[in-house]
């Protein structure tokens, strides 16, 4: 992540936190990285050197004048003023890291062969609060391709419980 994305989130995150606006302010980000990931035209406008200033507030204000908190608006108005529209995404995912660490949470991706019944999913995020100390924020996603058991990607990190690494480490150690 560039450092021009860590201080324009670092300086979104500290006024919403003054405006007590914190809250409402991630969920609108989350929406924004939304569109930003589902939404190649949207991607397309917040890169496209062509635009104007004034066409690229127009379109803005289209889009989320009176609809996202005024101070959301007001920092994307900002933002394209600076022309760093193009690293919204980055500066996204930055906010959203400063609100994990604020709010002691923990996003984790648990791949699994096979739905898992909610006991299974309960223990595995207990287990994972106990070991990182934070609350989860889990998205369960179907990889038949695991064979069976699960994958969970925490904090940078793998951690593969599946019959296939299990299988391939098997295989390396009788080989």
């Amino acid at each position: 992540m560039s450092q021009a994305a860590n201080r324009y989130s670092k300086m979104l995150f500290e006024l919403a936190q003054e405006q007590n606006n914190l809250e409402a302010i991630q969920a609108t980000m989350t929406d924004i990285r939304k569109l930003i990931i589902n939404l190649s035209d949207f991607r397309q406008f917040l890169s496209n050197p062509l635009l104007s200033y004034e066409e690229r507030c127009a379109i803005l204000k289209a889009l989320f004048e009176g609809k996202i908190p005024d101070i959301a608006y007001r920092f994307l108005l900002f933002v394209t003023y600076k022309g760093r529209l193009n690293i919204l995404k980055d500066i996204i995912e930055s906010f959203d890291n400063m609100y994990l660490e604020q709010t002691h949470q923990m996003r984790v991706y648990v791949k699994t062969a096979l739905p898992i019944k909610e006991e299974d999913k309960t223990s595995i995020n207990q287990h994972l609060q106990d070991k990182f100390h934070q609350q989860m924020i889990t998205q369960w996603i179907l990889d038949p391709s695991l064979i069976g058991g699960f994958r969970i990607f925490a904090q940078g990190k793998l951690y593969d419980y599946s019959f296939k690494n299990q299988l391939s480490h098997f295989f390396q150690q009788t080989t």
